[in-house]
């Protein structure tokens, strides 16, 4: 089953195909709830999810005073309880302070070697000390 999604210029408007079934009334745009669930449950059935992959919530700090780097790309190395080198680790920050790092035109991205983290602001050196949410998923090599 394939799940295709048709974005118009306002992307506030889209249309969802499920096959044959309708899981959106285009007259008042409401979503389907028992349809869905539905057709979630029935593929879920016929593709299960292959265990051994977890996940797990987890915080960093980000110092101000820690950061290294120059010309638009700086880093620090964290440390992050339950890490290996076996860890992808995805930042998630709050609204708050994706609408901060906007308005300071800067990104931010993790890179795992060996089970030690790198954090990576690109654009300005961050000014200020960040605590942000972690999702940290062991991942393995395809077999």
């Amino acid at each position: 089953m394939i799940l295709e999604a048709e974005f118009s210029e306002n992307t506030s408007e889209f249309d969802v195909d499920f096959g044959e079934v309708s899981v959106i009334n285009k007259s008042t745009g409401e979503w389907n709830k028992e349809e869905i669930q539905k057709i979630v449950k029935e593929y879920l059935e016929e593709n299960p999810i292959k265990t051994g992959s977890t996940a797990t919530i987890g915080y960093v700090e980000l110092l101000a005073k820690n950061w290294t780097g120059d010309d638009n790309l700086y880093s620090q190395i964290v440390t992050i309880d339950g890490v290996d080198e076996n860890s992808q680790v995805d930042l998630t920050p709050t609204e708050e302070q994706l609408k901060i790092w906007r308005s300071k035109e800067i990104a931010f991205t993790t890179k795992n070697v060996g089970g030690v983290v790198t954090v990576y602001a690109i654009g300005q050196k961050p000014e200020n000390d960040y605590t942000i949410q972690v999702t940290i998923t062991e991942v393995k090599e395809k077999e």
